[in-house]
């Protein structure tokens, strides 16, 4: 009876211990795919783990059926911080970062192949709690406002120059409280431990399928003006052919209903082909942000 005790207590901890934050998926080549090639993707944070991986695990696996003799692992990263490290350290072969992360990539071996569409998407949203009518952005002096990460341009740098833009002085007039995820910066608005928390539509509009009673309690106050959207990086050290191949297949995915259904599932309309000298309108936006609030290092 103890062994089996014993035995069932180890099975819990490794099966949870598999599903944590930081997850990774294992991958090991047996003798009939000894000429597989194993490559490593990843997006930024903007979904917890178990999100990222039913959202983009599905369209990796379209990947490898169509090329063929190639796994791709899909890893998460708990924070912003994390993968940044990984990132810019050049831990990952293909990659989906967020327009501040694709700039500062292109200097890591990286280079732009594509993007997420449409760039009306990537914009800056405040939600709050209905009952506080939150009508002027000026109703945020003085109070706690949530954002997942310094570096999350959505999410982050553009709604502080959304408020710098309405007269807030954002490191004096506000407590800037970072919490490290999307939706955790949604939640400590929804439990009133800030007046406002800032996010992106994406995961906003996850977190309501997800938490529609939680939702109807909420609403989005203010939003700011639309950038470029994420892009798809690639190292420069990849086959080009395969790169290439790879990228097709994600730009054409909203061509076919199997493609469809997998963008529905993952929450964008899909990609368009994109390159390094696109994301100049990022570095146009930081040099500003610089002078105004000053780039997170």
């Amino acid at each position: 009876m103890k062994k089996t005790i014993i035995f069932a207590l180890i099975m819990f901890t490794l099966f949870f211990t598999g599903c944590g934050e930081n997850a990774q998926e294992n991958y090991k080549p047996t003798a009939s795919f000894k000429n597989v090639k194993i490559y490593k993707f990843a997006v930024h944070p903007y979904f917890n783990s178990k999100k990222m991986y039913t959202s983009y695990r599905p369209i990796l696996d379209l990947i490898e059926t169509q090329i063929g003799d190639i796994k791709i692992i899909l890893e998460t990263s708990p924070s912003y911080t994390e993968y940044d490290t990984k990132l810019y350290r050049g831990d990952f072969d293909i990659s989906l970062p967020n327009p501040f992360q694709t700039y500062n990539a292109l200097s890591y071996n990286y280079k732009v192949y594509a993007r997420m569409k449409p760039d009306s998407v990537f914009r800056g949203i405040f939600v709050a709690r209905k009952s506080l009518h939150l009508k002027n952005p000026k109703q945020l002096i003085g109070k706690k406002v949530s954002f997942p990460a310094p570096t999350a341009l959505a999410a982050t740098m553009m709604p502080l120059y959304y408020l710098y833009e309405h007269g807030i002085d954002v490191n004096k007039d506000i407590t800037q409280k970072y919490v490290g995820s999307q939706y955790s910066s949604i939640l400590n608005a929804y439990t009133l431990d800030t007046v406002a928390g800032a996010t992106w539509p994406p995961p906003w509009e996850s977190w309501k399928i997800e938490n529609p009673q939680k939702a109807s309690e909420m609403e989005v106050v203010w939003e700011t003006k639309p950038l470029i959207n994420n892009a798809i990086v690639i190292k420069k050290d990849m086959d080009e052919k395969l790169a290439k191949k790879i990228v097709a297949i994600l730009v054409n995915l909203d061509t076919t209903k199997d493609g469809k259904k997998l963008l529905a599932n993952a929450g964008f309309e899909g990609f368009v082909y994109s390159k390094d000298e696109d994301f100049n309108v990022v570095a146009d936006f930081l040099k500003i942000y610089d002078k105004t609030i000053g780039i997170p290092k």
